[in-house]
């Protein structure tokens, strides 16, 4: 963030101002787009099973970590295009770019996918940057931070192959995936060896955590140095099939229809072509329910209600994102820690 207003105090009536206008920017940008703005209970019981992902607990069930499920529900009863700005939270989310407590700005569009979303997500961030340039300007005159002039896509598996020389398919087993790594990379291999517990898990377990593994070594080393060297927002595209979360596969290739997007090495958002088979979904929570067994998590009940009505109700065909607008807000002020914006008043 070298080019911003890192090191400037933004008091806290410069931090409503802000707030202020990345809020209005968010909902106009969604709102002129055609979606309506809805809202869903912060305490629901049961979150959506996704791996390092951990609830707080708010018996009798769960603060929210994403309003993902409850959205879905509504598309389900034909609710349209919609979008919400909510808290959620995520236990020992706790650092200069985490924090427990945050805002998501999540949104489904129907009957369109993730292209239409990754172009909401483009048209989100240049609004919140022009909406707060004026205030950011009076804080710090002559450091106000560009947002990015254009985009790019790049697929997930070309840019392991673009930074490490290692060609996957997506669709490879634990197995297959070690074999591949170690005849390539013995730093990334490393990462690939599975405690006990992993190692005498079932297949599909121990397939979703090697991929992890491998994202987040990957990420490490290579990823995220490709991404901070890009003046361009950037949005990685397809990612291989252990990973898909809550998004469809493609009916080629051992992808799915998932993105993130990335501006100066951060990531902001996360979003899919929305898987619509209750069955697969299911299994994918269940895979997850035994990851977190294997490294002795507590037990996440399954969101039952939802699974049911996505099986009897049926999810229309639709793309959806969340974004971290906490992140988006530190970007447009060139700021380096989201404690510098906060509108708490005091720690917790």
């Amino acid at each position: 963030m070298s080019n911003g207003a890192a090191h400037v105090r933004w008091d806290p009536a410069r931090r409503v101002a802000l707030w202020d206008a990345a809020f209005q920017a968010a909902r106009r940008t969604l709102r002129a787009a055609g979606l309506r703005e809805v809202t869903t209970p912060v305490r629901v019981s049961a979150p959506a099973l996704e791996p390092w992902i951990e609830p707080i607990a708010a018996p009798p069930g769960y603060l929210a970590t994403s309003p993902e499920l409850a959205m879905k529900r509504l598309l389900c009863r034909g609710g349209g295009s919609m979008f919400q700005l909510s808290h959620v939270f995520r236990q020992a989310e706790r650092g200069r770019l985490h924090a427990e407590e945050f805002h998501l700005l999540e949104w489904y569009r129907v009957d369109e996918d993730e292209r239409a979303v990754m172009r909401d997500v483009e048209a989100i961030v240049a609004s919140v940057f022009e909406s707060t340039r004026s205030i950011v300007q009076r804080v710090a005159p002559g450091r106000v931070p560009e947002p990015p002039r254009r985009w790019s896509r790049v697929g997930f598996l070309d840019l392991v192959h673009e930074t490490t020389g290692l060609r996957l398919r997506g669709d490879e087993d634990e197995p297959d995936l070690r074999r591949s790594v170690e005849a390539v990379s013995p730093t990334l291999a490393s990462a690939l060896v599975p405690s006990n517990a992993v190692a005498n898990a079932d297949i599909e377990v121990r397939t979703l955590w090697a991929w992890t593994a491998l994202f987040s070594a990957w990420s490490d080393e290579a990823l995220d140095p490709w991404l901070q060297a890009r003046v361009e927002g950037v949005h990685v595209v397809d990612f291989p099939l252990a990973l898909a979360a809550l998004s469809e596969p493609a009916t080629n290739g051992g992808v799915a229809h998932r993105f993130e997007s990335h501006v100066r090495g951060l990531e902001l958002a996360n979003g899919y072509r929305e898987l619509r088979d209750a069955a697969e979904q299911r299994r994918r929570f269940e895979t997850v329910g035994g990851l977190r067994r294997a490294y002795g998590q507590p037990e996440l009940p399954m969101p039952e209600v939802f699974l049911d009505e996505l099986a009897s109700l049926g999810l229309p065909a639709c793309g959806g994102a969340a974004l971290g607008l906490d992140r988006l807000v530190l970007l447009a002020a060139g700021a380096s820690a989201l404690d510098e914006l906060t509108l708490h008043l005091e720690p917790i």
